[in-house]
């Protein structure tokens, strides 16, 4: 049998080798599945990228699309749920320094001078503010079932608030019904789902 010198192999194949490609070609498949990874990973970053670009632009046409007649509403009904929140907030400080009157804070004469009838005008006051910020928040993300519940708001406070005949009443009452008036534009009705 000849002997085989340092540098010379045997004829079949060395058990070190077989791992040696092995290692390699799981190596290999490795790295493929990690390029492949971080290749789908850039494309569905691009996507979302795409598709935030893609949303913003929609919403930015939607904004400059929205009519004015509705970007005035929504002021409107704002500004007209502050107004009823400052008087149930007055309504409420003035029933906490009115005197209790005779017979438990209850005057036939005049029942709103009483601190009972404050709290019970700051307790309108405040469902009406209530109401109209519900409104309001609708409006704003324009949304149909604004109009009537604002319109239901202003015709059954704004029409008693007229036959009482005081001026302020009749300002606050005229407020309500040219706001509900400005929610039947078609302009707006068309732009609300």
């Amino acid at each position: 049998m000849p002997e085989q010198t340092p540098g010379q192999q045997s004829p079949g194949p060395q058990p070190h080798h077989r791992f040696a490609r092995a290692a390699g070609r799981a190596t290999r498949s490795f790295l493929d599945a990690s390029r492949d990874d971080a290749e789908r990973v850039r494309a569905e970053r691009r996507e979302q990228e795409d598709r935030r670009a893609a949303e913003q632009h929609a919403a930015a046409e939607r904004q400059a699309a929205t009519p004015t007649t509705l970007k005035v509403a929504r002021w409107w009904w704002v500004i007209a749920t502050v107004l009823f929140a400052l008087v149930a907030t007055a309504f409420l400080l003035s029933g906490l320094n009115a005197p209790a009157g005779a017979a438990g804070g209850l005057d036939l004469a005049a029942p709103e001078a009483t601190a009972t009838g404050q709290f019970v005008l700051a307790g309108l006051a405040g469902v009406l503010a209530l109401a109209t910020g519900t409104g309001a928040v609708q409006l704003l993300r324009s949304r149909r079932s604004a109009v009537g519940l604002l319109t239901g708001v202003a015709v059954i406070v704004g029409i008693p608030l007229i036959v009482r005949g005081h001026p302020l009443l009749l300002t606050l009452a005229l407020v309500l019904l040219a706001g509900a008036a400005l929610l039947w534009f078609p302009p707006l009705r068309r732009f609300l789902r």
